[in-house]
């Protein structure tokens, strides 16, 4: 038997310790027992958060209230025989179960019977069944007790939520499969499996994020992208929810170690206190949700009404060819307005403003509103030709009247050598 104070005995594995805790803590210092206490069944911590929508933008969202179905709403009100305090719990039962946490924050609207002024308004839930399908609440200094059956009425809502979101590269499972729906018509396969392990990406740490079956790979399915309640497109079920793995591995403990500071003016919290550096943190955060929202990404579209400076050259394609075929030139429906340049469907710069008038079969402008840097063609296909001239000619025949032309165009003709050299276009309107 084991007796105080008799050490540890590396051929008999330590088993002549009588507290487990006290030999780490005689290993590797004071304290480590509870640290590894801490660790205990760490790899199957989990977390979840519930389905509330996809956005606009393919994100699955919680930034908006969720509508929950409910079948009944039950208070019951009692006052404490002896402090006289009063209290009423609220109970609510839902048609199908949904998560909804302690702390959770809901909402009641819509009774406008007796108790309105009572039941109305918004809750932090107190408990839930283990079925997720009841939820209660209290409140304080009231008593009232009634039972409301019919809630066709009535609006059962879990409040938005941006205190807790994944973010990218957590591994994420499914409660249950989930299936994309449009209308009646159940499309397989399933957009999400039970037990298959997903990626977060494109997560904003609050409120969206979006999933992959790789870490850094495209959203799961491209339907998402584009998805439309409007056109009755659903996942369904749709009171699944996400779970994501919280298992504490070597490398987020070795995170932990405080760092060697190598500049001495360095100092933790920025020289704040805890609290001032707190404020500063949210304050950071704030900012950058706000200038991240205005900055150009080449992984998805950013609309802006501010504004664009641009640094260097900027090119400007004309994929549908609206300005090199002539049944497009001609065609004044909105989106192929006549003649300019356009971004997608939108003219450059924003600007409805077109120096040019459409006249019978002809365009026409006046010249001052025109100006062309310079025009090259050099495709090598003859894509440009001046005829008539066979020799330099010095006088001009009595066909042609000098007087005749109206305007001139300076242009700069190069030789297949590379040679340059200036001459005049003679123009007229006619």
């Amino acid at each position: 038997m084991a007796i105080q104070n008799q050490g540890f005995r590396r051929d008999s594995n330590l088993v002549e310790t009588e507290n487990d805790r006290t030999a780490f803590d005689n290993l590797a210092g004071s304290g480590t027992n509870l640290d590894i206490s801490i660790l205990q069944n760490n790899l199957r911590n989990t977390s979840s958060i519930p389905y509330f929508k996809v956005d606009n933008d393919g994100f699955f969202s919680t930034a908006s209230d969720r509508v929950i179905e409910i079948s009944s709403i039950t208070s019951t009100g009692k006052t404490d025989p002896v402090t006289g305090n009063k209290t009423t719990t609220i109970q609510v039962s839902l048609v199908n179960p949904f998560l909804i946490k302690f702390g959770d924050s809901v909402k009641i609207s819509g009774i406008t019977d007796a108790g309105s002024d009572i039941v109305n308004g918004e809750f932090s839930v107190e408990g839930t069944s283990n079925d997720l399908k009841t939820f209660s609440f209290s409140i304080s200094g009231v008593e009232y007790t009634a039972t409301y059956s019919d809630v066709s009425n009535i609006t059962f809502s879990i409040l938005s939520q941006d205190l807790f979101s994944f973010t990218k590269g957590d591994v994420v499972t499914v409660s249950e499969d989930v299936n994309f729906k449009k209308g009646i018509n159940t499309i397989n396969p399933p957009f999400f499996t039970k037990g298959t392990e997903y990626y977060v990406i494109e997560s904003d740490g609050l409120t969206k994020f979006k999933l992959s079956t790789t870490p850094n790979g495209n959203t799961v399915d491209n339907r998402l992208n584009t998805f439309n309640y409007n056109a009755g497109e659903r996942l369904v079920p749709d009171n699944f929810y996400f779970i994501r793995k919280d298992a504490v591995l070597q490398e987020q403990i070795v995170n932990y170690i405080r760092p060697e500071i190598q500049d001495p003016e360095f100092t933790y919290l920025g020289g704040n206190t805890i609290n001032g550096a707190m404020d500063l943190t949210q304050a950071n955060i704030e900012s950058a949700e706000f200038f991240m929202s205005k900055k150009y990404r080449g992984d998805k579209d950013t609309t802006t009404s501010e504004p664009i400076s641009f640094e260097g050259s900027v090119v400007i394609n004309d994929p549908h060819n609206y300005n090199s075929i002539s049944s497009k030139i001609t065609d004044n429906t909105p989106l192929r307005r006549p003649p300019g340049v356009y971004i997608g469907d939108t003219r450059s710069f924003s600007s409805d403003n077109n120096p040019w008038d459409k006249s019978g079969a002809e365009l026409n402008t006046s010249s001052e509103e025109v100006s062309i840097g310079e025009l090259t063609f050099l495709d090598g296909n003859n894509s440009m030709v001046v005829t008539g001239i066979d020799n330099d000619v010095s006088t001009l025949t009595s066909s042609i009247d000098a007087s005749s032309f109206t305007h001139k165009i300076p242009v700069k003709i190069e030789d297949g050598n590379g040679n340059q050299e200036t001459y005049f276009l003679l123009l007229n309107k006619s």
